[in-house]
């Protein structure tokens, strides 16, 4: 148990160290589009820029979240002009969103914002197997994360 709590606290040190000396805050100012949108809000603005024929009932599912969620981070977007809601022309008994100028912008945004900070920490790693190493031990992660 121990070694667990010192495995955890070397963690978390690591992290922070990382985040600082990435810059993380710095970088996030460059993109002002994206600063301050929540991790669903994001979300929600990438999912209906790879599938723009999504429901609402979709979107829920994917993020798994519940639709009074859902329903509050689109209010929030609507309120910033980055999203409309539009009756789904699949299904005409559901809602979909359309992404509008803004939302293009701040989806970009968000994929230049990916690229600064993923790339930065990724060229940390010296070699072509050390990043291949990071990212099979990042799907071991997420297959075994609960």
């Amino acid at each position: 148990m121990d070694s667990d709590i010192k495995q955890i606290e070397e963690f978390s040190e690591l992290w922070h160290v990382m985040m600082k000396k990435s810059k993380f805050h710095d970088i996030e100012d460059q993109f002002p589009r994206i600063k301050g949108l929540t991790t669903t809000e994001i979300s929600i603005i990438s999912i209906v820029s790879k599938k723009p024929e999504v429901i609402l009932g979709e979107i829920c599912s994917e993020l798994d979240i519940p639709k009074s969620t859902l329903t509050s981070a689109i209010d929030r977007l609507e309120k910033r002009e980055y999203i409309n809601r539009v009756i789904s022309k699949r299904d005409r008994r559901s809602y979909g969103l359309e992404l509008t100028e803004e939302g293009l912008l701040a989806q970009k945004e968000h994929i230049d914002f990916e690229y600064k900070i993923y790339g930065k920490i990724l060229k940390s790693l010296t070699s072509y197997d050390e990043r291949a190493e990071l990212i099979r031990l990042l799907k071991t992660i997420v297959t075994n994360i609960d």
